[in-house]
């Protein structure tokens, strides 16, 4: 059951509790749970319908939440011990300069050497990574050279467990928070920011490729362990709980079966208001998890993220303390 509405039911069936005096008015109750999920259903902004833009001959509906690129990319091999057995690596949030090309002209279809591109920029552990990263970059040419976040996580993982945060949600929890500033055409906290679809020149080019700006890149070696939904929470302050949390929205968005399920090499760009949700795994196994968090961000928690090997310091506030405990 939606947990608000739950508690809703629970208030009902309360004598000290307001809501006591809907018990024996069904019809009002029934009203009050509509009106609730349809003042989410308020909140989610869906796929644009098809139409030209920038004097195109392509009708391309234009994404609200994510775009998944056509190639796929194969992931790294691990690192090894000296049994042959892959090493368990967690890297989150670590913050690198993304320098990928002094060419601002390269085409998001062309192809870009790594021998040039991020080698330098990238920690030892992490040059194998350099292929998906100028894959995520050559989307997003406005974001090179700034500061971004790379996340790698490898790990074993049991059958029916999850490797990351569970549980839906998005990734700006909406509030600006007394440690945090604005930043960039946000009214809340960015994790990334991101958008598309809005109409201007830009947003296609003349091969018909839609073009991002900002946001964050997921992918995964294992298949259908990660959930996406192509649909974007607006005014999210009004609806998210704890750090995004939007578990009550799920029939808002369209239930499970409106969700993309990523496939392994799968590379999802998406905004910081896209619903997703990491899944139980289907099968055990080693897990390489890989997300670039681009430029807009409005904190960078200590406790939680990795300090750069090379000494890059995060563009963004640097805040002390546990974030999950700060409910």
């Amino acid at each position: 059951m939606n947990p608000i509405i739950g508690v809703i039911l629970v208030g009902v069936q309360s004598e000290r509790s307001p809501l006591s005096v809907f018990k024996r008015d069904n019809d009002a109750l029934r009203l009050i749970i509509r009106m609730v999920q349809d003042w989410w259903a308020q909140h989610v902004r869906r796929t644009d319908t098809p139409k030209k833009l920038n004097r195109s001959r392509f009708f391309t509906p234009i994404p609200a939440g994510i775009f998944v690129l056509p190639r796929q990319i194969p992931f790294p091999p691990p690192l090894m011990d000296e049994h042959g057995s892959p090493v368990p690596l967690s890297i989150n949030m670590m913050p690198f300069r993304m320098s990928a090309s002094q060419n601002r002209n390269v085409r998001p279809e062309q192809e870009v050497s790594t021998d040039v591109l991020l080698l330098d920029v990238l920690p030892e552990r992490l040059k194998r990574y350099a292929p998906i990263v100028a894959e995520c970059l050559r989307r997003v040419p406005r974001e090179w050279g700034k500061v971004g976040y790379i996340t790698v996580h490898e790990s074993y993982v049991e059958e029916g467990q999850t490797q990351r945060r569970p549980g839906l949600h998005i990734e700006s929890p909406g509030v600006i928070a007394p440690e945090a500033h604005m930043h960039g055409y946000h009214r809340f906290i960015c994790w990334g920011g991101g958008r598309f679809g809005t109409h201007v020149p830009g947003d296609l080019d003349e091969h018909g490729m839609i073009n991002m700006h900002g946001g964050i890149f997921v992918a995964s070696n294992m298949a259908d362990t990660c959930r996406v939904w192509d649909c974007l929470i607006e005014e999210h302050g009004e609806v998210v709980g704890h750090l995004g949390d939007i578990s009550h929205m799920r029939e808002a968005i369209g239930g499970n079966k409106a969700g993309t399920s990523l496939e392994a090499g799968d590379i999802c760009w998406m905004t910081d208001r896209t619903p997703h949700e990491s899944l139980p795994q289907p099968k055990a196994g080693f897990r390489q998890f890989f997300r670039l968090v681009t430029s807009e961000l409005s904190a960078w928690y200590e406790e939680h993220n990795t300090p750069s090997e090379l000494g890059v310091e995060p563009g963004c506030e640097i805040v002390k303390g546990n974030k999950f405990l700060n409910a």
